[in-house]
């Protein structure tokens, strides 16, 4: 009697055989088997990664193990696939493996006719390389440094000698004009306290004689003898 390890591993030698002449005929080559079930291979440009699962009834968690396993090195390949076994069909959730951009292989080994015996389900989206990003970014970076460098040359080509006389000569006009106006300013003040000066001593004048006018009738309020009479009368006291 055939042990569950036996089946197992005879479970998986068919269906990578399965598989690998599938791929083959259509056009992909063999560049590298990581395990058992991990081969990669190439498309044309693309590089691409398969995962072989061998459960026989697999669960949704199991589905979900094996995509993780797969998303680890995601980035490092254009495509990737799992082919699971017939039995996984209804349980493959179409939109988690589109939107992580890992496609499917559904393979039979029960089927005696081997251009059905493996179907993609879900086709991979293939993905751009950090590899080919980064030669990307080199690309416009080396493009940048050619646009700076340009730069740099045409302003070592400008006399700069000019522009730095007129700015001096500028500086200098302004620094005249401030003092321009501070004179100003202490002028104005200057007039402007002779201005009050002046009110206090007119205020004062007309409060003296608005006094004596209070007190004399208004025919003797500009008599100039009463002026000195009071003079002398101040005197004496």
């Amino acid at each position: 009697m055939l042990s569950n390890n036996y089946v197992g591993i005879m479970s998986i030698e068919l269906a990578k055989k399965l598989l690998e002449e599938w791929l083959l005929q259509r056009g992909f080559k063999i560049l590298n088997k990581l395990s058992d079930r991990e081969l990669i291979l190439t498309e044309g440009n693309n590089t691409v990664y398969l995962r072989i699962s061998i459960e026989e009834f697999p669960t949704d968690s199991y589905i979900v193990d094996e995509l993780s396993n797969v998303m680890r090195n995601r980035f490092n390949y254009n495509k990737a696939y799992i082919a699971f076994p017939q039995s996984a069909r209804d349980l493959i959730n179409g939109k988690l493996f589109r939107s992580n951009r890992v496609g499917v292989y559904i393979y039979d080994l029960s089927s005696t006719d081997p251009e059905k015996a493996v179907e993609e389900l879900i086709p991979s989206i293939p993905i751009q390389l950090q590899q080919e990003v980064n030669e990307d970014i080199k690309g416009r970076i080396d493009e940048l440094e050619r646009v700076i460098n340009d730069v740099k040359n045409a302003l070592s080509s400008i006399n700069i000698q000019p522009l730095t006389k007129d700015i001096n000569e500028l500086r200098d006009r302004v620094m005249r004009i401030e003092h321009t106006l501070n004179e100003l300013i202490e002028r104005v003040s200057r007039l402007e306290n002779l201005g009050l000066q002046s009110m206090r001593n007119s205020i004062i004048n007309t409060q003296g004689s608005s006094s004596v006018s209070n007190e004399l009738p208004d025919f003797l309020s500009n008599n100039p003898w009463v002026d000195v009479l009071r003079k002398k009368g101040g005197g004496s006291g």
